[in-house]
Parts: C-alpha cells; structure tokens; sequence
C-alpha cells in the first residue's frame, strides 16, 4: 500500500497566522460592533426624550448585539489561530460554538420581548409622541440594512459561519427596527399603543424561528456534517472521471470553515512517487474547484492488482 497523504496540504497550514485586527472577519465584526453602540445610544435618549417603551426595548435589543458581536470578535481571532501542537487542525471548529451561542441568544431575546409586548398589552401604556422616534429610527434602519449587507459580502467571501450567523442576527434588528418604525407610525396615527405590542410579538416569533437555523448550523459544524449531497455527488463523479484512478473507496467529508474531503483512491502498482504526487495534485485543484480553495484534501492511494 502506498500513502499519498503526507503531502497533503502540509505547506498550506503553516505560518505565524493572521495579525489580530488585520482579518476581513475581524474588520466586519468591528462594523457590527459600531452599529451595535450607536443603536443603542440613540435609542436610549429618543426613548427617554419620547417615553416610547418599543425604543427603550429595541436599545436593550441593541445592548444584546453588542454583547454577542464583542464574543464573535473572540471566536473570529481565535478560529484564524494556526494550528498547534494541541490543536493539529487549527481552531476554527470554535465557530460552532459561537453560532450555537448567538442562536440561543435570539431565541432568549425573542423569548423577553413577547413577554413585554404581552405585558404592555395586558396593562396597557400612556401614547406617547412618536414623532422624535420615527426621525431616529430611519438612519438607524438603514445603518441596520448598511450592517447585514456587509458581514453577509463578507461572510460569503471568508466561509465564516460566525459572520454567516452574525449577519442573520442583524437582519432580524432590521425586521425588530422596521417594526419599530410602523409601530411609532401608526400608534402617531391612531392613538392606540396596542399596535406596538401586536408588532413587537410577531417580530420576536421571527427571531426565534430563525435562531432554530443559526443552532443547527453550529451544531452541524461540531459534529462534522459531511457536505450537502449535491458537493459530495459532484467530487466523486469528479474523482471518478479521472484516467489515472481505477476506483474510490472511503470517501468522507464535513463541511464549516474549513471543509475537509478524505478519500482513498486505486492507483496502477507501478505508478511512481511523482507521478502520485502530480496526480493528487490534479485531484486536490479539481476538489477545490467544487467545494471552495479553503478545502484540505487528504488522498491515500492504493496499489491495485497486478495486471488489473
């Protein structure tokens, strides 16, 4: 049996790693931080300028952003952590976790605000005049839309599942700010502060469906999800298709940040070291291709019969 898999990657994973503060996932969750401290210091004062409890709640809605984007910024700097000699393949399994904390995040915040709307509903509140909310609320709405639009350009460029979940957050604030808005609107219209309430209810049922997704993505990535069938269908066709491999077996896969594809391959008994190195080499560019550059892709070749 031949092994093909120390030369696997070996010169891709070295290096002193990125410099905290320089990586693109890093620079995006300062983005978010900002948006984070302006929205809830806005808020704050139109709230206590307006008596409006729906600007006060959405600037402890803001408060909570900042507190999960300031635990990214940690997840991120050390997910791009190189890998060591207790973490052989580096760190960016971490980002499970953080997703898996900011799903549970938007579900307990979602959870507070249907208590409160429910409560305001049931004991009612004084109306109150709308008109300085609704002038803060519009740049903060599209501060909110500037954010989510960024960290998902981003997170489509980094494969981060950190700022993929980030970027979901921040688009329910912009649903929760949206429907901020309306409320201030139509309560400054009718007079009658149980349409904030009905708004705030059905905004946090949002988030909390939408944590459900943020959950499994992390906990898929902890686990080692393999890839989606249609990716794993298209490397072994790929695979397959090669001239220089009789056959595949042992094909495995998992998906995050850094996706891995491992397989073993049946190669001719007199196929030298080069040529095994060229042909893992044709294989690794074709994996990557299909499933993205950051892939590691690790071969094992086998020798097949003699005269086969």
């Amino acid at each position: 049996m031949v092994d093909a898999s120390p030369i696997v990657d070996g010169c891709e994973t070295g290096g002193a790693g990125p410099t905290l503060g320089s990586s693109p996932e890093e620079r995006a969750v300062g983005v978010a931080i900002g948006c984070s401290v302006a929205g809830a210091l806005v808020k704050f004062v139109a709230g206590a300028l307006t008596g409006s409890m729906s600007l006060f709640a959405s600037g402890v809605d803001s408060l909570g952003d900042l507190f999960v984007s300031t635990s990214n910024l940690f997840v991120v700097r050390y997910a791009d952590r190189p890998p060591d000699e207790e973490h052989n393949y580096g760190h960016a399994r971490v980002e499970g976790l953080g997703a898996m904390f900011e799903g549970g995040f938007v579900f307990a915040a979602g959870t507070f605000i249907v208590y409160e709307a429910i409560h305001r509903a049931v004991f009612g509140r004084p109306s109150h005049d709308s008109s300085v909310g609704i002038a803060v609320m519009i740049p903060i709405l599209a501060m909110t839309v500037g954010t989510v639009l960024h960290l998902r350009r981003v997170a489509r460029r980094t494969g981060s599942l950190v700022l993929k979940a980030d970027a979901l957050h921040y688009l329910s604030d912009v649903w929760v700010n949206l429907g901020v808005l309306v409320s201030l609107v139509l309560v400054a219209i009718t007079g009658l502060p149980v349409i904030d309430a009905i708004v705030s209810i059905a905004i946090a049922l949002f988030m909390m469906a939408s944590s459900f997704g943020i959950v499994r993505a992390g906990f898929d990535v902890l686990m080692d999800r393999s890839l989606d069938p249609t990716t794993v269908l298209r490397v072994k066709q790929l695979l397959a298709s090669s001239a220089r491999v009789s056959s595949v077996h042992d094909f495995k896969t998992s998906a995050g940040k850094i996706p891995h594809v491992d397989f073993h391959v049946v190669v001719a008994p007199d196929m030298t070291v080069g040529e095994m190195h060229d042909l893992f080499l044709d294989l690794r560019a074709g994996v990557r291709s299909i499933v993205g550059p950051s892939a590691r892709v690790l071969m094992h070749a086998d020798p097949g019969a003699v005269g086969a």
